[in-house]
């Protein structure tokens, strides 16, 4: 069943649409195309970890540490920082009395009843995760390293396309490469030492990740 929907024309069509599907099926109710949406917050996690190469693919085990009912306010029995740990999102013990922040301000779906759909909601604090967060700081630091440092990238021309195809998976026109080498280059931290160009590619990895290309589906 999971093949037949995955490989039907529904299930693979893209979110882009036409005048004539437009006029034809303008609230999409008979499926002419994707509704795009936006990632979940375990799509999020895992793609970021994966960007940076970062990402512990070990399948199978737990990270549980604590088990039964006792001894329930227990340190060992709460929801572990999604932010500290490289594995998968699937992986994480979660107690329902104690989601962590992460999950909650990307709408993690109530652990504590059952639900068919998560709410979704755009707030200010959703964004400032994206400025502040000190596990995007760490994956884009880590990107911006693995840019400098390939020797298959010799310049930054070549760097900024292939910022482009980790993280947003396509090629940069050519009007994103110039507005991208120029914010690089008049960026406040300079290009005078390694801290500070490391810096700029960090910044300009952030501004990618916190597009709506990154966070949406379509």
């Amino acid at each position: 069943m999971h093949r037949l929907l995955m490989l039907s024309s529904a299930y693979q069509m893209s979110s882009e649409v036409t005048p004539a599907q437009l006029e034809a099926d303008p609230e999409n109710r008979l499926f002419s195309r994707f509704s795009r949406r936006r990632l979940t917050i375990e799509e999020m996690r895992d793609g970021l970890l994966a960007i940076d190469r970062t990402i512990d693919w070990t399948m199978g085990g737990t990270l549980q540490s604590g088990t039964g009912t006792d001894s329930e306010n227990d340190s060992k029995r709460l929801s572990l920082n999604p932010e500290a740990i490289l594995r998968r999102s699937v992986y994480l013990p979660l107690r329902r009395a104690n989601l962590p922040t992460l999950l909650n301000l990307f709408d993690f779906g109530d652990a504590t009843a059952m639900s068919g759909k998560r709410q979704l909601t755009n707030i200010a604090t959703q964004a400032l995760f994206w400025m502040n967060s000190g596990f995007v700081t760490e994956r884009t630091a880590n990107l911006g390293r693995v840019l400098l440092e390939a020797s298959a990238l010799p310049d930054d021309d070549s760097r900024v396309r292939a910022a482009y195809w980790q993280i947003l998976n396509r090629p940069p026109s050519p009007e994103e490469v110039s507005q991208a080498l120029d914010y690089l280059r008049r960026f406040p931290a300079g290009q005078g030492t390694a801290a500070g160009r490391l810096a700029s590619w960090q910044s300009l990895c952030r501004i990618l990740l916190a597009s709506n290309e990154f966070l949406h589906l379509d």
